[in-house]
């Protein structure tokens, strides 16, 4: 997601601090690649509270295509997103560039109210957030990042890799399945260990129970580019990706998507109580 550049002092003192605190010599050794997965997670539960407070835009385009590549069916949704406790909640404008009626908007404000009151509750949404950290370890596990160099961007330590599959892990889920089949490149920020870029692509056909819980073919690609706000927020302003793929009924064969977020609005809501309060019955 990609959130205002708010021109302030205080943000850029901040922003200027974090920039001289990452700076790395070049030639120290580069951190364990599970130090830098924990890292992320820690920062991000560290932030949770102030990533609550980015509203953003998002844009979706999925492209249904033959095997040929003819566009058969194009669909577009324009949605708001927050973040209640770490968990992304999304709330549905348009679809296909037409606006809800006011009934679809009744059904999805109670759906995204539900989704809000449930991950209201911390330990609701801490057992969610330990779930999607679980996945991303297991992940990491059937990968390998080699030849990792360092780089000063912008003032920051940054980290560059190139994602192998792990040869001697053998997948035990889907999502690890995935992941042995997929090479590619992504540079991670130093301190926070956040991901800034990912670019990777299956390298061979995968089908998992005859192609009837997974189909993978060879060539799919993905890319998701995240970024740094000034206050520290780590905020993903796109996602993309394309190919034929299938796991269970969530994918139809041939597609491409791109997902682009942006136009965030930052909020900040102070309270403070003038003169006595007085009950109401």
């Amino acid at each position: 997601m990609k959130a205002p550049r708010k021109v302030c002092l205080c943000c850029l003192a901040l922003a200027l601090g974090c920039g001289a605190q990452t700076t790395t010599s070049q030639n120290a050794p580069l951190p364990n690649p599970g130090d830098l997965l924990q890292r992320a997670i820690a920062n991000e539960a560290k932030l949770a509270a102030e990533q609550e407070r980015y509203e953003c835009r998002v844009d979706d385009e999925t492209t249904e295509l033959d095997s040929k590549g003819n566009v058969k069916k194009t669909e577009t949704e324009t949605k708001e997103e927050f973040y209640v406790n770490g968990i992304e909640v999304d709330r549905t404008l348009a679809k296909n560039g037409k606006y809800l009626t006011p009934d679809e908007t009744k059904k999805e404000d109670n759906k995204v109210m539900k989704r809000t009151v449930k991950y209201n509750d911390t330990a609701t949404a801490k057992k969610e957030t330990d779930k999607q950290n679980k996945q991303l370890e297991e992940v990491m596990q059937a990968m390998q990042l080699e030849n990792g160099h360092r780089q000063s961007v912008n003032g920051r330590s940054v980290l560059f890799y190139d994602i192998v599959p792990n040869p001697k892990f053998k997948a035990r889920n889907l999502n690890q399945h995935f992941a042995q089949v997929m090479q590619g490149k992504i540079s991670l920020d130093e301190q926070t260990g956040e991901p800034i870029d990912i670019n990777i692509k299956s390298t061979q056909d995968l089908k998992i129970a005859g192609g009837m819980l997974a189909n993978l073919h060879k060539g799919f690609w993905v890319h998701v580019h995240d970024h740094a706000e000034p206050d520290g927020v780590w905020l993903t302003d796109l996602a993309e990706g394309s190919g034929d793929a299938r796991a269970a009924l969530f994918f139809h064969p041939y597609f491409r998507f791109k997902e682009t977020t942006g136009n965030c609005h930052l909020y900040n809501a102070t309270a403070q109580q003038i003169g006595q309060a007085t009950a109401v019955k």
